[in-house]
């Protein structure tokens, strides 16, 4: 006899099905730690537990797919949440989502209440990401003066091997190799930058869409910035223009994307900074005078906040025509080409409207956004440091290579000059001669312009991933790093030529 599927069974087997295929990852501070502050601002409107739960899990963080695991058990499967917990914890294989579910589960099950326990997890969390924060800015200094220390040695593997073809002849296969090493010991480097850096996400840089203008042409001019470097460089070249100029200009191309990027990633740091300060007076301006969002905003003056200001304005005039107030303030953060903004919009937006204090969500808005600047203006001095130390050790290195590479070009020459003088002199006579190693000079050119152009863009990924801004922005310190090596290519050959002629 066939069995019959009920709507019940259906139901719980697409719950499993679902179940198994949220995926849990490994989660950081930095998702932690907005997690709980969204999660705590929420539950301080009293809301019920099944609607904590749906709201975390709809979060776009690595934590909510844990969230959602636990709303599915008990939507479902018919676990109480308590219960849901401890499930989702015991299986999980992350230690700071396994203890932080497992306290909810003994919390929930002793009957505290939401509200309490997410205030004090999110009060608790603040203070770990700032601290696992600082730790990684520490690290990222120690890395930083590390990597500066495997580019010179990366740079000398190739100085000496320059001047080892001169004494000895080396097969240029073991000098393509070393070269590689390098590059491969330089590229490392830079990755490793990018583990031991704070993780966090600024600028959106929309592509397409809504987004600021600036934002949305300088990933414009990144993309053409490259195809034009690479379109304008191989004509040059074929043509034979000297190098210097041909890497300069591709400099240059790339210098509009890499400005465009700077201001705007400016722009949406001096956003970042009054957003806290806008929701926590807007929220207190609601309060105190009993008026909704809307209302208060009309109210509140704005212009304390020139930045966001113009921002401002266009979300005043959507809620005024009675449009969706959640839609308007997504467009408003979409607008501002925030990821800050657009997290603490939503915490204030959501928790206010499911009948939080509006005072209360705009102190747990502001609180995120201000810790979130403090950490970020920490990480600027370092990041400047290394950005100044790394621009002023390519340009040192660049030269150095050239210099090298021009010395041994001269000398060359100095020496098939006195062999051919010398053999001349003496005729068919036997006499011993030094010999010296001929050095295959295309090759020897061919390597060190590598190595200077393949440095410039291994340092300024190395330079954008310390930074933390979008990767758009790498555009900028590739063309700096670019002009220098072009400008090295231009001035070290005749500064050479006469110091050896003196």
């Amino acid at each position: 006899m066939t069995a019959v599927s009920t709507p019940n069974n259906t139901q719980e087997k697409s719950a499993k099905k679902k179940f198994k295929k949220t995926r849990l990852k490994e989660v950081t501070g930095y998702d932690l730690f907005y997690q709980l502050i969204y999660m705590s601002a929420t539950a301080a409107a009293q809301i019920e537990r099944r609607r904590i739960f749906q709201l975390a899990s709809e979060l776009p963080r690595k934590t909510a797919a844990y969230f959602q695991r636990i709303h599915l058990l008990s939507q479902r499967l018919g676990y109480d949440y308590a219960q849901s917990c401890k499930i989702v914890g015991q299986n999980t294989k992350s230690e700071v989502m396994k203890s932080l579910l497992l306290r909810m589960a003994d919390s929930l099950a002793a009957g505290q209440p939401e509200s309490v326990f997410l205030a004090e997890e999110a009060e608790l969390q603040t203070r770990a990401y700032e601290k696992e924060y600082e730790r990684d800015l520490e690290s990222l200094k120690k890395w930083t003066d590390g990597y500066a220390a495997m580019v010179i040695s990366s740079a000398l593997i190739i100085i000496v091997n320059l001047i080892s073809v001169l004494i000895y002849p080396i097969d240029s296969s073991s000098v393509g190799g070393l070269v590689a090493v390098s590059l491969i010991t330089s590229g490392g480097g830079a990755w490793i930058l990018s583990r031991s850096a704070p993780t966090e996400q600024r600028a959106l840089f929309a592509e397409e869409g809504v987004g600021p203008r600036m934002q949305k042409l300088a990933r414009k001019l990144a993309f053409f910035g490259l195809a034009g470097a690479v379109g304008l460089c191989v004509p040059m070249g074929l043509l034979g223009v000297p190098l210097g100029p041909t890497v300069i200009a591709a400099g240059v191309v790339l210098l509009p994307a890499g400005l465009t990027s700077m201001w705007a990633g400016s722009e949406a740091a001096k956003k970042d900074k009054e957003i806290g300060s806008f929701l926590r007076a807007l929220g207190g301006f609601a309060s105190t005078t009993g008026t909704t969002i809307g209302e208060s905003l009309e109210r509140l003056d704005i212009s304390s906040f020139p930045t966001i200001q113009p921002d401002l304005e266009r979300l005043k005039a959507r809620l005024r025509a009675s449009i969706d107030p959640g839609l308007c303030w997504q467009r408003f953060a979409q607008e501002c080409g925030s990821r800050l903004i657009t997290e603490t919009t939503t915490i204030f937006h959501d928790a206010v409207g499911l009948g939080g204090a509006a005072d209360t969500v705009g102190l747990f808005s502001a609180q995120y956004a201000a810790l979130t600047n403090t950490l970020r203006a920490k990480r600027v001095v370092v990041s400047s440091t290394f950005t100044s130390l790394t621009i002023v050790m390519h340009a040192v290195l660049a030269t150095l290579m050239i210099v090298i590479l021009e010395v041994i070009r001269s000398f060359s020459i100095v020496i098939e000059t006195s062999m051919a003088a010398a053999t001349e002199a003496v005729g068919s006579a036997s006499m011993p001669l030094p010999t010296f190693g001929t050095p295959e000079l295309g090759f020897l050119n061919t390597v060190t312009v590598g190595m200077v152009i393949a440095l410039a863009l291994i340092n300024a990924v190395a330079i954008s991933v310390t930074d933390g801004e979008h990767m758009v922005k790498t555009s900028l310190y590739l063309s700096i790093l670019l002009i220098v090596s072009g400008i090295s290519f231009i001035l070290v050959p005749p500064a050479v030529a006469n110091l050896l002629t003196l």
